[in-house]
């Protein structure tokens, strides 16, 4: 299938499909993008969770009623173009479906990067609407294209988390429970706070039996516990959790557990999709979600764009650099291979050790 796109139906995320599609001629002041790869992660699986409520789906409008095409990000090279600013033959990184080409309308076109200004995306986060051109980026490396397909969006999550996080002084707690532990954004978050701790504050794994040896082997957390025994929680010590899991049950028992003790929920994601559903009348301080795009624009205000690129690049380049001691990157072609892997990351079977990318 030479043009193609992933298609969910947004009604029931376990029921997808890569439908053929029609190329159009470009516009003017247009360009297409055709995808070169793109990373799957656990994370687009949370892009399909909430694309409702967090106008996910919004970014790449799907061909039929009741379909969502899903977000991913990674590489694409220019085409085609009508617009006299942007050139053919450019390498491009960004936000892109899960497809062959995205036509896109560049705005503030620079060496470093340009701005999708279609219509239907301008009261979207603009963090996912800008693009990078490779040849601008300072911090490009053909070598590690897979680590920034794979890793960079899920790192800046849980960079800017730990930025967070240190501005709130973990919110008075003294321990903060990660949910999910092996997922990638849990570890770049526990990596930043590795490097640069919060004094006093211990930073905790919450993870399955399954992942409990990979969790531990990482040297990130202080403690690891499981799933199963979070009735055996330590108490006596103010504690917060950071939910990368999305799981109702998981949050009612920490909450049951902990009590007055619980300083906050900071809600990431939905690794445990299937039990996402928020629950309800939990002891202690309501959940609240973390929504990383408004957190990176408050960074960039406050730092300036140099210095919140200076600051993230130097932690990036820290953590791209020893991530395959612990990430296994494998790579699949095709639109057959894409669904296979949806599929399996819909149904839990991925593992966190794994990396998968897929070259169009």
């Amino acid at each position: 299938m030479e043009n193609w796109a992933l298609e969910i139906d947004r009604a029931d995320i376990r029921m997808a499909d890569c439908t053929a599609v029609e190329p159009r001629a470009l516009s003017e002041g247009e360009a297409r993008l055709t995808i070169d790869s793109f990373a799957l992660t656990a994370n687009n699986i949370t892009y399909a969770a909430f694309g409702e409520i967090m106008r996910y789906w919004d970014f790449f409008p799907a061909s039929g009623e009741g379909k969502g095409r899903l977000p991913v990000w990674g590489f694409a090279v220019v085409s085609e173009s009508r617009h006299t600013n942007l050139p053919v033959g450019d390498r491009i990184y960004g936000y892109f479906p899960a497809a062959s080409d995205l036509i896109v309308t560049p705005s503030k076109i620079s060496k470093a990067g340009f701005t999708d200004a279609n219509d239907h995306r301008a009261t979207l986060p603009p963090a996912y609407n800008r693009y990078i051109r490779c040849a601008g980026d300072a911090g490009y490396n053909p070598a590690l294209e897979a680590e920034q397909m794979v890793l960079q969006p899920l790192f800046l999550t849980g960079w800017l988390l730990a930025r967070y996080l240190r501005e709130q002084s973990a919110f008075g707690a003294s321990r903060v429970y990660l949910t999910s532990a092996s997922s990638k954004t849990a570890i770049g978050m526990a990596r930043c706070l590795h490097a640069a701790p919060i004094e006093g504050v211990m930073i905790c794994a919450l993870t399955s039996a399954g992942s409990s040896e990979f969790v531990a082997g990482l040297g990130l957390y202080e403690e690891v516990h499981l799933y199963s025994d979070i009735d055996r929680l330590p108490l006596g010590r103010p504690a917060m959790m950071v939910d990368f899991a999305g799981d109702a049950s998981v949050n009612r028992d920490v909450h049951s557990r902990l009590g007055d003790q619980m300083k906050a929920n900071i809600r990431v994601g939905g690794a445990h999709w299937e039990h996402s559903a928020p629950a309800k009348n939990l002891p202690g301080p309501k959940p609240a979600f973390f929504f990383a795009p408004d957190h990176m624009e408050k960074a960039r205000e406050k730092l300036g764009p140099g210095g919140f690129q200076a600051a993230y690049s130097k932690d990036w380049a820290a953590f791209a650099a020893t991530a395959r001691n612990w990430l296994t990157f494998h790579e699949f072609y095709g639109a057959a291979a894409c669904l296979d892997i949806y599929n399996k990351l819909i149904a839990g079977d991925a593992l966190a050790r794994d990396g998968l990318t897929i070259r169009v």
